[in-house]
């Protein structure tokens, strides 16, 4: 199990988290220490910022929200010796620009704003930093005297210049978006409706022992900011949440429960089982997936959404019974994952995009021998529907390539699932970090070989008869002696003599390894192609699903070009080594769908059409089982 990505909090429960509007900044005298670098923001990082605030303020009308906010990264601060004093621990490159932007809107601020004083930034590298950045607009140090002050004149040129590109009814909403404030009382909170930006606070301790370099630099590795689930995490672990005695104990157990639930989440056949292979959202812990599952967040959800919705969970519901929420979410995936059907059933889904949230609700709102003989079966059939329905699986086509997969990759599960007395599971780990996908069982009849697949394919054509690739100087005689293969069909059966013909393709091969020649290439692959009998998949035939099953990326791409006999012979040997092989491309292989097999050395129509008819048996039949039981 790799808990190499496991959540190691910078922060302890001791600290005030809470999100503040800009307005709240409003006297505050914020210093830069000499551990931090100075200011460093180019034109890029500052026109995306403006840009941001624009997109905000542009929302149509119809999609505003009262409350509606836009959130920037934290800012970690640690009080000194008043209460408007703080040390900024991360985030001055914001703080400075902001400070910025408000310099230049000035005039509208003590127009609209005027009981809101500015805050001040000080760098102690730069003791004339607070002055510049106070007379930044006529400057009385030149800007070139410190890199710092060259980098906020330039950053102050870039927001005048934007600003002066923009009417003045987007300015004044900027400007609105960035002071106003609406605070209300409801019960116990303080609710602020504005429509603004907010900055999400994170105020150490006075008593944390940590230090604050301590805390930068864990902040700063890789330069990778605090994520939803640090912010969560310092949300549930704060004081305000616990008043009683128990305080310490209880922060403890919700510590110690975290490490447990984010340590198994690590564990990739349980993680893979949850998360289709294409999910676009990334996680650097991975417990920030129930998080995600209870706020309901999606690909077009704001910066710090799952934060900003567990602060309101918790203001409303309180820290405890949220994180039982948690508990009771990662427990019932955990169910899913121990039962075997609902393991099998729930992957499949999942992998092809069922909403988890979807699942979630319908099994806590339904009776559970339902959910699983009804509501997954149901599911599965709607997947099979958009596949061409379960009528049409056997005329599915290498055309419909997303399809063929989705029903491929059914098949593999049903026959691990309906395999009696059996406990055996299909990987989802393996299947989606290899990257499983579908290929031709017989090669294309109509497949050319570029130069570059020339001598890949020399070489496994050399090796499924036992001849070293390093054999190109042998004699004919030589060659004889080499050869040393289980197949039967090179020999001549009555003398037990090596075929001659296949000997001089065999030299051949050799002599084309050494020199690469297109047309010489092409003629021996029909050659081969014939011997092997896979001349019988032509046209559309060689596209059906009777020709297609699913195979790696990487064997893809290493016998894309070859035979029936050769996949079969890498199949057998990577199994017999433990690599994974989904159990129907192994079956087709072994050629376990046909009953009376005459020739194991190559894939005829007769193969395809009972694998197909495998294929479509299982599917109907387990999609079916339902009715049966109830009748």
């Amino acid at each position: 199990m790799d808990t190499s990505n496991a959540i190691i909090s910078p922060l302890t429960g001791s600290n005030r988290l809470e999100l503040k509007s800009i307005r709240d900044l409003s006297g505050m005298d914020f210093t830069i220490m000499d551990y931090q670098r100075g200011y460093r923001w180019t034109d890029v990082e500052v026109k995306q910022l403006l840009d941001d605030f624009a997109e905000f303020v542009k929302c149509p009308d119809a999609e505003r929200k009262s409350g509606d906010f836009y959130c920037l990264q934290p800012v970690v601060v640690r009080r000194l010796e008043d209460d408007n004093k703080f040390e900024v621990i991360d985030g001055q490159q914001r703080l400075t620009t902001l400070n910025l932007i408000l310099q230049y809107l000035s005039n509208g601020i003590g127009f609209l704003y005027p009981s809101f004083k500015l805050y001040d930034v000080k760098y102690v590298t730069r003791p004339d930093s607070r002055e510049f950045l106070a007379k930044i607009k006529n400057p009385s140090v030149a800007a070139e005297s410190y890199i710092d002050f060259y980098f906020m004149s330039k950053a102050y040129a870039t927001i005048k210049a934007w600003f002066e590109n923009i009417d003045d009814t987007l300015r004044n909403n900027i400007l609105m978006a960035l002071l106003e404030t609406k605070k209300e009382q409801k019960d116990d909170v303080v609710v602020d409706n504005a429509r603004n930006i907010r900055v999400i606070w994170y105020e150490v301790a006075a008593d944390e022992k940590t230090s604050s370099v301590e805390i930068f630099t864990r902040l700063n590795i890789g330069k990778i900011p605090l994520t939803d689930a640090e912010l969560v995490k310092a949300l549930f672990l704060s004081n305000g949440h616990y008043n009683d005695s128990d305080a310490d104990l209880r922060k403890i157990n919700l510590s110690t429960e975290w490490n447990m639930i984010e340590q198994s989440l690590q564990d990739d056949a349980f993680w893979y089982f949850l998360n289709r292979s294409n999910n676009p959202l990334k996680y650097s812990g991975r417990i920030e997936f129930v998080f995600d599952i209870i706020s309901e967040r999606t690909l077009k959800s704001g910066k710090y959404f799952t934060f900003i919705k567990f602060q309101e969970l918790i203001s409303e519901e309180g820290a405890e019974q949220i994180w039982l929420k948690v508990k009771q979410i990662y427990n019932l995936l955990k169910e899913w994952f121990a039962d075997r059907e609902l393991y099998h059933i729930i992957g499949y889904l999942l992998e092809q995009g069922t909403k988890i949230t979807d699942l979630i609700s319908e099994w806590q709102s339904s009776d559970k021998t339902r959910f699983r003989k009804e509501y997954l079966r149901k599911k599965v059939g709607e997947s099979l529907k958009s596949s061409g329905g379960d009528n049409e699986i056997a005329d599915l086509t290498y055309n419909d390539k997303a399809k063929v997969k989705r029903v491929l990759l059914l098949f593999n599960i049903l026959t691990v699932l309906t395999k009696d007395n059996s406990d055996m599971r299909f990987p989802f780990d393996r299947f989606k970090i290899e990257k499983w996908d579908i290929e031709h069982v017989c090669s294309q009849t109509d497949r050319t070989l570029e130069k570059s697949g020339i001598i890949p394919w020399c070489d496994d054509i050399l090796e499924f008869y036992g001849i070293s690739p390093q054999a190109s100087d042998l004699s004919e005689d030589e060659l004889h002696e080499d050869l040393d293969c289980e197949s039967m069909m090179k020999r001549d059966i009555e003398s037990g003599d090596f075929d001659p013909a296949i000997k001089k393709n065999l030299l051949d091969v050799l002599e084309l390894r050494s020199d690469p020649d297109k047309d010489k290439a092409n003629e021996l692959f029909l050659k081969f192609q014939k011997l092997f009998k896979e001349g019988e998949y032509s046209g559309i035939d060689r596209d059906n699903i009777a020709n297609l099953t699913l195979l790696d990326s990487a064997t893809n791409r290493s016998y894309g070009n070859s035979f029936f006999p050769i996949k079969r012979k890498r199949i057998i040997e990577n199994d017999s080594i433990g690599v994974f092989v989904p159990i129907a491309t192994k079956n087709l292989f072994l050629k376990y769908f046909t009953p009376r097999v005459d020739n194991s050395f190559s894939w005829t129509r007769e193969d395809g059409e009972k694998y197909r008819s495998a294929i479509v048996k299982t599917i109907k039949e387990y999609l079916h089982s339902n009715t049966d039981e109830q009748g």
